[in-house]
């Protein structure tokens, strides 16, 4: 970012010294021009700018690889800092699953639900099968009154197979709530052929879904 900065910093100053003293005409004033217009924007900025903003990336980089052996240490650290952190991270290894989830976790706790689902869809691009990740997302959508959008990430994990009892009763009970009566008894029989999750646990999720 630093590097970015100075070519267009010395650009911007050297067509400003060209408009005022062509080069072919006087070399003289032109160099004379620049160098005096770059050392005052230079003096002006070491006084009064924010030095910090180039090295922030590493800045926050050190701060919280500090951090990792005092996990407690995490919670004074602004949110906003660890959200910056994840997404460099994310980018240099977008194939991080936990990374994914933290990142959007801690868009939602902190007050940014639209942030936290633009990076629940970005994990799926990466996981579009993960159980966990469709059932976070859901819950997200659950908790923001988005229960068609929750329904149709849920509609995404086979029933037959999956082991997720938490994500099987999510799905149960919004198409109950829904009045998705059809699907629920659909659901319901496909949940019977499931041989990953026991009869008892099975009587679990439908007695929750009764009551609910």
């Amino acid at each position: 970012m630093f590097l970015i900065f100075l070519t267009l910093f010395c650009l911007i100053i050297l067509l400003f010294s060209i408009f005022l003293y062509n080069p072919k005409i006087s070399k003289k004033n032109f160099f004379l021009t620049f160098l005096s217009i770059s050392f005052s924007a230079l003096l002006i900025y070491f006084f009064k700018g924010n030095k910090e903003a180039f090295f922030f990336e590493n800045l926050v980089n050190e701060e919280i690889n500090k951090l990792t052996d005092d996990p407690k240490g995490l919670a004074e650290i602004n949110p906003q800092k660890i959200i910056f952190f994840l997404e460099s991270k994310l980018e240099e290894n977008p194939l991080d699953l936990e990374g994914w989830k933290l990142l959007a976790r801690t868009c939602f706790l902190t007050g940014y639900p639209q942030k936290a689902e633009v990076h629940y869809t970005e994990a799926l691009k990466h996981f579009p099968s993960n159980e966990s990740l469709i059932y976070e997302y859901a819950v997200l959508k659950k908790n923001t009154d988005k229960f068609q959008g929750a329904l149709t990430l849920l509609k995404k994990v086979n029933v037959k197979k999956t082991k997720n009892k938490e994500l099987i009763y999510l799905y149960f009970n919004l198409l109950k709530e829904t009045a998705n009566f059809i699907d629920l008894n659909k659901a319901m029989i496909e949940l019977e052929s499931n041989n990953n999750i026991s009869s008892s646990e099975k009587k679990k999720i439908l007695e929750r879904v009764r009551l609910n």
